[in-house]
């Protein structure tokens, strides 16, 4: 096919969005393009591609995305020859965030294994990074314009230059009900593997004392005769949030739609085949309205990126906005952006609302082209699978801080949607399988999770706990014994009735008791317990599994490990050692 191939690999849409974005600006640059999600892309017609763009996320700690697992081991087949690609040129933009040991692993690993099998690099891998100042834009603009050069040798037609005033093509037409035919709003779908379940909030409650100054919530759902919602230790809960009221407000008021056009159903027809129907298990399957888009489908809270700026730039009329826009958006603007969006964590309500003369004039087709997408977010199952038979539960800190320049406070879309979730609310979730892998029941684990860390590990430790398991260690970190030391209760009683094989070591870090600058954090409670830990890892041959935030503690967790290995025998390198044989594994978020 004389097309160009964009197939990506993703979990939380990003690589989705990153790869319709390049869709959309090859049929600018007047060339040929397909795009397809790497799990409906027939992998082993890769040979007879004339150029294909890989747009890679990396998942968990260095992992393929699901949607892009079996894709990838067919790559690895053995039997493949080195020269299966020669005849095709490859380019490979890796989405990842510095914060993760293992940055940008599947981007990598799929460019090198591409040039193996003799593949034409039009491009050195582009490594994205979610940290950069300006997002994953940072690395991607300035690669994609080489990249644009490069095609010119295979297509002579492309244009270098796009014309600023041409707006591309809507996603989607509108094709409005009549009043009289609304009968049967969708909203009984038949859902496929993947898909979003509706499921009910049980309980929603505070665990953190009311004057700590993080609110933390243990959430639980119930699932009861819902399908394709068991799930095991270590598994996630993705949740899909909707749009706070305030936000909603603030987008509504710059877009001044009249409530007429809001509430009037409609069918939105993809304008091509590489585009995607609407998600069903969101916005459920018959005809939708603009009030529920823009509540449950588009993410007024993200920040804006580069592109949106540059699509309202595109469409708007207006000479001074348009300006500024197309400023915010070009690789000159960057220091602007920085300014404008990231010191500030503005959002795309709040952009749409100081742009707005161009945001009364976006016509309602436009929303789909310019606004980002809801995209679940995964938070660790911290129930027991047995104990907890019809629920699942959650733990979340919610996210709100204050920036210098913004009067309202900055809040994070879906721990503010599960902060204020009510008794009896329905929310759209699934499971997923996490990234630890957990050994047979009889062997011993340390887990080492401080704050909402800990969440995996109640779920596997009460699992454990119901049956006849080795030792279960738990090293747990927090502020203080009264302000946010989650399940204390329930640790007291496990230990009690599993004397010896249920163990809790915790951390308080900011306890009056504790003396100025020694503060404890979970690295330092290891060592303290390092004659019981480290029989437990030498003799029994005990796995670690470490849980929580990305920032210092992992690399605080590895150099503990070191020291107590390297008093041990006198060897470096302990840590390495121990995840070289699948017995430490982490998974961490930021």
């Amino acid at each position: 096919d004389m097309s160009l191939v964009i197939v990506y690999g993703t979990e939380t849409g990003t690589a989705e969005d990153v790869a319709e974005g390049l869709w959309r600006e090859a049929r600018m640059r007047n060339l040929p393009a397909r795009l397809v999600p790497m799990d409906e892309y027939d992998i082993e017609s890769l040979s007879s591609e004339q150029v294909v763009l890989f747009v890679m996320a990396t998942s968990g700690q260095g992992e393929f995305p699901p949607n892009a697992r079996v894709g990838w081991k067919w790559m690895l087949r053995k039997s493949l020859p080195n020269d299966l690609l020669r005849e095709v040129s490859v380019a490979v933009i890796g989405l990842g965030d510095s914060s993760y040991q293992k940055y940008n692993f599947a981007g990598k690993k799929l460019f090198r294994r591409l040039v193996q099998l003799g593949a034409r690099d039009l491009l050195p891998v582009c490594l994205a990074d979610d940290q950069h100042e300006s997002g994953i834009d940072g690395a991607l603009l300035p690669w994609k314009e080489q990249l644009w050069h490069r095609l010119q040798a295979v297509y002579e037609d492309i244009s270098l230059t796009v014309d600023p005033s041409m707006a591309p093509l809507c996603k989607y037409t509108l094709r409005y009900e009549e009043q009289n035919d609304v009968n049967g709003r969708g909203d009984q779908i038949s859902l496929k593997e993947g898909d979003l379940r509706v499921v009910r909030v049980v309980e929603n409650r505070r665990v953190t004392a009311e004057d700590h100054f993080q609110d933390t919530r243990l959430v639980t759902f119930d699932s009861r005769g819902v399908e394709g919602m068991d799930y095991a230790p270590g598994d996630v809960l993705m949740v899909h949030p909707y749009n706070p009221d305030e936000t909603m407000a603030i987008a509504l008021d710059a877009l001044q739609y009249p409530d007429e056009l809001l509430d009037r159903p409609f069918h939105a027809m993809p304008t091509d085949a590489s585009i995607r129907p609407l998600p069903s298990d969101v916005i459920g399957d018959g005809p939708v309205t603009l009030r529920d888009c823009l509540r449950r489908l588009f993410d007024l809270q993200q920040r804006p990126r580069r592109s949106f700026f540059e699509l309202m730039g595109t469409i708007s009329n207006h000479e001074a906005e348009k300006e500024k826009l197309l400023e915010l958006a070009s690789a000159q603007g960057q220091d602007d952006y920085i300014d404008y969006v990231t010191r500030t964590r503005r959002t795309v309500a709040e952009t749409l609302r100081d742009f707005g003369h161009s945001a009364k004039e976006i016509a309602p087709e436009r929303l789909f082209d310019i606004l980002p997408r809801i995209r679940a977010r995964a938070f660790s199952i911290a129930s027991c699978p047995v104990k907890e038979k019809g629920s699942v539960q959650i733990l979340v800190a919610k996210v709100q801080y204050k920036t210098a320049r913004m009067a309202e406070p900055r809040r994070g879309l879906c721990s503010t949607y599960i902060a204020r979730m009510k008794e009896g609310e329905e929310v759209r979730v699934r499971v997923r399988p996490g990234t630890f892998r957990f050994p047979a029941v009889e062997r011993a684990v340390v887990t080492i999770g401080p704050g909402t860390g800990v969440a995996p590990f109640r779920s596997l430790i009460v699992w454990r706990s119901v049956q006849e398991s080795g030792s279960s260690m738990l090293f747990f970190g927090c502020r203080g014994r009264r302000r946010d030391d989650y399940f204390r209760e329930e640790w007291e009683e496990l230990q009690k009735s599993h004397q010896g094989t249920v163990v809790v070591h915790t951390a308080y870090s900011r306890d009056e008791e504790e003396k100025a600058g020694s503060r404890r954090y979970v690295q330092h409670v290891m060592l303290q317990q390092r004659t019981q830990l480290m029989r437990l890892l030498v003799e029994e041959k005990a796995f670690v599994f470490v849980a929580g935030s990305a920032g210092d503690m992992p690399k605080a967790v590895t150099e503990a490990l070191d020291l107590m290995g390297k008093e041990a025998d006198g060897q470096d390198g302990f840590a390495a050692r121990l995840e070289k044989e699948g017995r430490l594994q982490f998974e961490t978020w930021s």
